[in-house]
């Protein structure tokens, strides 16, 4: 395996420990909220995540055997936001989440800043790719990253002004 083709299997393989990672966060914090819609939120964010993990582990080892990807092209078309929007639409997560009794700017934050970190690391490897099955998963899953970081992002800003401007005494 040549110097190049190892820089990949490396990519790959840190790729699917940071998905792996976000799914364990993601499921792990999903505990902390007392509202039902919030926590199916991060479930479903962890759901993402496995789903991210499996398709690079499928690729790794197709690439393993035989030297080549075989993109998906309905799995990287997908639109992701699509699945939140529209399950905050159906069950008003905005408002739930104001009314959460445990509405946690500290895991709010750590999950924009994780997706943040994940569309950094894809982007900067499809930048550093030549061979262009990886470069296009990698834009894809970078795109993909920096929807889940606006959504966490936007919901952490809206708690913490929130927070701020709460009168003193709760």
């Amino acid at each position: 395996m040549s110097s190049k083709n190892q820089k990949y299997v490396q990519i790959m393989k840190y790729a699917m420990q940071m998905e792996l990672d976000g799914h364990n966060f993601f499921k792990e914090k999903s505990k902390v909220f007392k509202s039902p819609i919030t926590k199916e939120l991060f479930e479903r964010f962890a759901e993402v995540e496995m789903d991210h993990y499996e398709y690079i582990k499928k690729q790794l080892e197709r690439y393993l055997e035989t030297d080549e990807f075989q993109l998906d092209d309905e799995f990287l078309n997908r639109k992701e936001t699509s699945i939140f929007e529209a399950r905050e639409k159906a069950d008003h997560i905005d408002t739930t989440v104001i009314e959460s009794d445990v509405p946690d700017l500290t895991v709010l934050r750590m999950a924009y800043l994780i997706e943040k970190d994940f569309a950094e690391f894809y982007r900067h490897s499809a930048e550093s790719s030549e061979n262009p099955e990886i470069k296009k998963l990698f834009e894809t899953l970078a795109k993909w990253e920096d929807a889940h970081e606006e959504i966490f992002k936007s919901e952490y800003e809206r708690k913490r002004e929130e927070y701020i401007n709460l009168p003193w005494g709760g």
